[in-house]
């Protein structure tokens, strides 16, 4: 029998992972799923000028000032990681989550490509712009969220099956140094598939947040309304 968390999160670029350190920081005990435990808070260009939320774990990484800073890609990504690999509640895994577990209504783990099942009391879904992704480079088009990173094909399907309904987005992404401009065209959770609240889903104990439940979000915001998520789920009154 898989170990049973009190949280799983899909996804572990900004609004994941926000999520999951909020969580954790309230002390559920969180599984944060990621295809690549390289890309983790994994910025689209090697330098960026971010203005991070106050209490979000962005706000942590560059000083707790709130002030704007200019931040190189490869210095968040490894605060990030440290971050969260620090928290003894928090596991963070390399794989690719496939589809959902769902008994009798309500979504109770899920189904990762090694065929292993991994169950959590409630699931958040942060796939960002990763849920059957296309991205076009002039001739180029690949199945890939961000150039060269793997796509959730399998668990949007899933999705689908399970009645929740999916809408197409696109975004332009701009060339980093010596890097073309690309497209990608993603799916995202319809409107009208989430609750007042912006991340229950139909599906109980499922929810949603970042860019593959509102559309394209800056940094900023989504590092917000992950953190906010996560302070969420972890109430009492929502456990």
């Amino acid at each position: 029998m898989s170990r049973l968390y009190e949280l799983a999160v899909v996804g572990a670029g900004i609004a994941g992972s926000e999520a999951a350190w909020a969580a954790a920081r309230e002390g559920l005990d969180v599984l944060l799923v990621t295809t690549s435990l390289d890309t983790v808070y994994l910025l689209a260009h090697d330098r960026h000028v971010l203005q991070p939320p106050e209490g979000t774990l962005m706000h942590r990484l560059l000083g707790g000032s709130g002030e704007t800073a200019q931040v190189r890609r490869a210095q968040l990504y490894l605060s990030a990681k440290y971050a969260l690999e620090s928290m003894p509640n928090v596991h963070l895994l390399q794989s690719n989550v496939t589809g959902l577990v769902v008994s009798n209504g309500a979504v109770t783990g899920l189904e990762t490509w090694e065929g292993i099942r991994r169950f959590a009391d409630r699931t958040v879904i942060a796939a960002g712009t990763f849920l059957e992704p296309r991205l076009s480079q002039g001739e180029l088009v690949e199945a890939a969220g961000r150039l060269g990173e793997m796509a959730y094909d399998e668990l949007s399907a899933n999705l689908r099956s399970h009645g929740i309904r999916l809408e197409q987005e696109s975004i332009e992404m701009s060339g980093g140094a010596g890097e073309l401009p690309y497209t990608v065209t993603f799916s995202r959770f319809a409107a009208g598939e989430l609750a007042a609240d912006g991340a229950s889903t139909r599906l109980a104990g499922l929810y949603a947040c970042g860019s593959c439940a509102h559309g394209p979000l800056s940094y900023e915001e989504a590092a917000a309304a992950g953190s906010r998520l996560g302070r969420l789920l972890a109430q009492p009154s929502a456990r």
